[in-house]
């Protein structure tokens, strides 16, 4: 396994913009309380962008997530907050690592806006740090639309525009590019024990050069390594999986709303290129074309 950590953070941070305002209300806090807190840690074999780049395959990935929002005028709100990957594989590092396991870090600040009872849209600047050094600072912007249906299938839409930096999946353009995200939450809960069982799915679009640029260094590498160059299309990576979260009890509401989260993703990677970018990341020249992502953590929020 090859130690890179190009890519933005996972489904929660994708998902930062829906999970702050549900993870701040999970407490029940205090009428008038215009300030709420969220944290999120998981526990997973892999690493995995929302986009399809497989980062890391091999020892414990931990992943941290937290942060703050502030309710404001109008029915918006600002959320500011980090996120972490922390991996334990120690061996096979292309260089020794300054930082030892810490993998990536990143931070973001963004706005929501409840448009409707049922609408919410937002949008989040996002920048992807690499702590031991393995890629250029990646400068994003994310565009967000939620929708509550009474069926609770719980559709979005999420347009990720990589502003500068290096490429969010190694191979394509730097900058300037973007793909879109088409997805659904379907959600069920039982009222009785509290459980919720959701299927996150997506699908991920966009131009060619997204996922790879024939021009771009990282790409005429692969090429040397796959033998093609630039595979795929317009397609990313299709994903879906089984969610269970249900409330911690046994923590008194004095410290907030505590949850266990437990389930586990699929991800086909339908673009050419994203199995190519394996060459650079886990140090596989075959690649990857199906991911298996089982995951477990605990979520607060106030």
């Amino acid at each position: 396994m090859r130690k890179n950590s190009w890519g933005f953070a996972s489904i929660l941070l994708s998902s930062l913009l829906a999970l702050a305002p549900s993870a701040a209300t999970a407490a029940d806090p205090a009428p008038g309380s215009a300030i709420h807190g969220f944290a999120d840690v998981a526990f997973k074999n892999d690493y995995i962008t929302p986009r399809g780049l497989l980062v890391t395959n091999q020892g414990l990935t931990t992943q941290i997530l937290g942060g703050i929002v502030f309710l404001t005028p109008g029915n918006t709100s600002i959320v500011i907050g980090t996120w972490n990957d922390i991996n334990t594989d120690g061996a096979d590092y292309q260089r020794p690592s300054p930082v030892g396991a810490w993998n990536e870090f990143d931070y973001f600040a963004g706005i929501n806006w409840q448009a409707t009872e049922s609408l919410k849209v937002g949008a989040a600047y996002v920048v992807f740090l690499s702590p031991p050094g393995n890629f250029q600072t990646e400068h994003n912007i994310e565009f967000t639309a939620y929708y509550t249906d009474p069926y609770k299938l719980n559709p979005y839409l999420k347009v990720f525009w990589a502003v500068g930096g290096d490429s969010t999946v190694v191979l394509g353009r730097r900058g300037d590019t973007f793909d879109v995200e088409i997805g659904a939450n379907p959600s069920y809960t039982f009222k009785s024990i509290g459980l919720t069982v959701s299927a996150p799915t997506w699908i991920t679009v966009g131009p060619k050069n997204f996922w790879c640029d024939p021009n771009s260094g990282a790409a005429q590498f692969a090429a040397s390594i796959k033998g093609s160059s630039c595979p795929g299309g317009n397609f990313g990576v299709f994903s879906t999986g089984i969610k269970a979260s249900l409330p911690i009890t046994v923590i008194g509401p004095q410290y907030g709303g505590w949850t266990f989260n437990t389930g586990v993703q699929y991800y086909n990677l339908l673009n050419g290129a994203l199995v190519d970018a394996h060459a650079l990341t886990v140090n596989s020249p075959r690649g990857y074309r199906h991911v298996i992502v089982p995951f477990a953590g605990v979520g607060f929020g106030f």
